[in-house]
């Protein structure tokens, strides 16, 4: 403050590093003029930090992008400069193997934790864990804790164990963002802060910037991964709604049942035959229910006596049907509660926008979720797998195979299930004997 102003004042307090200066007639006009200047000093330091700090966010993950490191790598980096910079006291990326459980791909800071927190084996969805959680919604999940609440160790065993191992490395606010590029979700990036910075707009916008960023470097390492290998391309479509008979079907059944099917198999023109294993839930009880569905047409019994294996013969179309027509293979449906996955490999030619282009012809818009996983495993020879066979000899042995006709005592005999198939016997049978004949030759000349 100065009870002069001119330019040779300024002048000196510019080369005295002054922010601004007020003369003091001013104030006693204005007397709330030095609490304006003073307010806008501080604004205008404060977004040139934040700018400071986004061109360093910028440049760092530039740096880790351009580095031509694997996801492994890139991931261990991301996570280490968000402990480092970012003062985070744990940070990791998690991803699904291939048999759906979430594994970690790179780790740093407290990572104690997810050893108390996170049970091996366990997939998404499954606990309220927030990576497992984002991981099964596709959706960024933000969580505060009260480390006032005394948790210890012992009480990890409660329903609320992540809570408790939370608490005991005194983590205050947990954030878990999916890992998405072009509507494939490749992961989850979780981080632990002991403040509650996590709960702020500032750091949610950095943590999905970075998680857009990995998503982007996940997907391209996937496809140089993918053409670089023998490994198959395994995507996991998750389906909540649309024209999905088996969602209706469980829909109308008591909380708990669920249905995994490996095999679909056309059966006339316009219905498909899931061959189905049911748990939480009985045959004929499917069959009482399925009555009332529209898209059920009937349920047919083949298994055994422990009364889980069955037929269920749908309308269609089916999201099953739409993806072996773009030209993958099926692998699994799995239906539970309110919605099913559909585990496909991708074929030689296959795109990823394919698939959805074939889905969306029988789901709602925004009903389809997608994950990626890849299984570096080789196939096998040639004259070792069922490639040989027609389709309706493939299709008949499954179900062979399924039905238990091969064990001793015979669990079903050809004519039912020619019934199941809407065959006949003979036809049944002279495409059974073809594709074990086939099978059989191949195996000697092997």
């Amino acid at each position: 403050m100065t009870g002069e102003g001119d330019e040779q004042v300024a002048s000196a307090a510019i080369s005295a590093h002054v922010t601004d200066y007020i003369r003091k007639a001013a104030l006693g006009q204005q007397p709330t003029e030095l609490v304006r200047r003073i307010k806008n000093a501080v604004s205008a330091e404060r977004t040139r930090h934040a700018l400071a700090r986004e061109r360093e966010h910028k440049q760092a993950l530039l740096d880790m992008v351009t580095s031509g490191s694997t996801r492994t790598d890139f991931g261990q980096q991301l996570c280490e400069h968000l402990v480092t910079d970012h003062d985070y006291a744990c940070a990791w990326i998690g991803i699904l193997d291939e048999n759906r459980a979430v594994v970690p791909l790179a780790t740093a800071g407290d990572t104690g934790y997810l050893d108390t927190a996170i049970a091996p084996g366990t997939g998404p969805g499954s606990e309220t864990e927030p990576a497992l959680a984002a991981l099964a919604t596709a959706e960024p999940v933000v969580r505060s804790l009260d480390v006032s609440s005394g948790y210890s160790t012992a009480d990890a065993s409660t329903d609320s164990h992540w809570e408790a191992s939370a608490t005991v490395y005194r983590f205050r606010s947990v954030a878990a963002v999916p890992l998405v590029y072009e509507e494939v979700c490749f992961g989850v990036l979780s981080v632990y802060s002991r403040t509650e910075s996590l709960t702020s707009d500032v750091d949610q916008s950095i943590l999905r910037e970075y998680a857009q960023t990995a998503g982007y470097v996940f997907r391209t390492a996937a496809w140089q991964e993918t053409l670089l290998s023998a490994a198959n391309t395994t995507i996991e479509f998750t389906l909540t709604d649309g024209h999905v008979p088996l969602l209706d079907l469980i829909a109308a059944l008591p909380a708990g049942a669920t249905f995994e099917t490996r095999t679909v198999i056309p059966r006339k023109e316009d219905e498909v035959l899931y061959l189905c294993t049911v748990d939480g839930v009985s045959v004929s009880e499917l069959a009482d229910v399925a009555i009332e569905i529209e898209t059920i047409n009937s349920i047919k019994q083949y298994g055994t006596s422990d009364d889980s294996q069955c037929g269920i013969v749908a309308a269609t179309p089916v999201p099953e049907g739409r993806l072996v027509d773009a030209g993958v293979s099926l692998e699994q449906t799995v239906v539970e509660s309110e919605s099913a996955r559909l585990t496909v490999v991708l074929g030689e030619e296959t795109t990823l926008q394919q698939c959805l282009d074939a889905l969306a012809t029988v789901t709602v818009e925004d009903s389809v979720t997608t994950r990626w996983t890849t299984r570096d495993t080789s196939p096998e020879p040639e004259a070792n797998t069922p490639q040989q066979l027609t389709d309706r000899q493939r299709e008949v042995l499954e179900l062979a195979m399924e039905a238990g006709y091969f064990e001793r005592p015979r669990q079903n005999n050809t004519g039912e299930l020619a019934d199941v198939l809407d065959i006949s016997r003979a036809t049944f049978t002279q495409h059974l004997r073809a594709a074990q004949r086939k099978l059989l030759t191949s195996s000697v000349t092997e």
